[in-house]
């Protein structure tokens, strides 16, 4: 379940819709935010921010390959991350930590790996309730590095876009950078500029927070973990 949700797919949907935000503009569009600074500026900061990162939390939806998918991850720049990734109706928590990955085996996921691992029913009472390691590269790329590589080699600096106007995002003060189609991208007003949300109406919403401030995550305890 965890390939369907590909970082690939991820990074290409932040990456396109904030594209499109920031390199939407015509010779009628804004070139400087509200307060004075430049678009250009603004997107550059955006990236550099992104850059520099070492932690950010990543609530997301849409639709992956057909699937409903829902991501509430903590993400840290050593390839770390914890959290929950749903498809469909199938909710994953899943734990990263030190090049290893795990998945929390709730009755849920059991059923999951009974009908495509055909595992014996009899298995619940051994892996229920325990954490499965998986295999090494089942979410490789799947991190902030690589997030922020793509979003970086991806967004063009442009230096106009359709509308930009001050707000508030999620509390925060945000410039808010949308054109014609209700694609929206929020931006942090002071500096750093972080990326705060994107929003493509009717197929996908994304926010970011706790950028630099994700706790460190620990692998589940050795005596969760299922080593049969």
């Amino acid at each position: 379940m965890l390939r369907k949700v590909s970082h690939s797919s991820l990074i290409a949907i932040a990456a396109g819709l904030v594209t499109t935000a920031a390199v939407a503009g015509c010779s009628s569009g804004v070139s400087s935010t509200p307060n004075g600074t430049s678009v250009s500026s603004l997107i550059t900061s955006v990236k550099s921010a992104f850059a520099s990162a070492q932690s950010v939390h990543i609530i997301g939806s849409g639709t992956f390959s057909g699937h409903a998918v829902t991501l509430d991850l903590s993400m840290l720049r050593s390839g770390d991350l914890s959290g929950t990734i749903k498809a469909g109706p199938l909710s994953e928590q899943v734990v990263s930590s030190g090049g290893s990955t795990y998945i929390y085996v709730s009755r849920a996921f059991f059923t999951y790996i009974q009908q495509t691992q055909h595992a014996p029913a009899s298995a619940c009472a051994l892996m229920c309730g325990k954490w499965l390691k998986v295999p090494a590269g089942s979410i490789s790329g799947f991190n902030l590095s690589s997030l922020s590589n793509q979003f970086i080699k991806k967004v063009p600096i442009a230096t106009t876009v359709p509308h930009l106007v001050t707000t508030t995002y999620q509390g925060q003060p945000a410039y808010k950078l949308s054109n014609d189609k209700g694609q929206e991208v929020f931006v942090a007003q002071s500096s750093p500029h972080y990326l705060l949300g994107i929003v493509e109406p009717g197929k996908f919403t994304m926010t970011f927070s706790q950028w630099n401030a994700v706790p460190p995550v620990t692998p589940p305890p050795a005596n969760k973990i299922f080593s049969g």
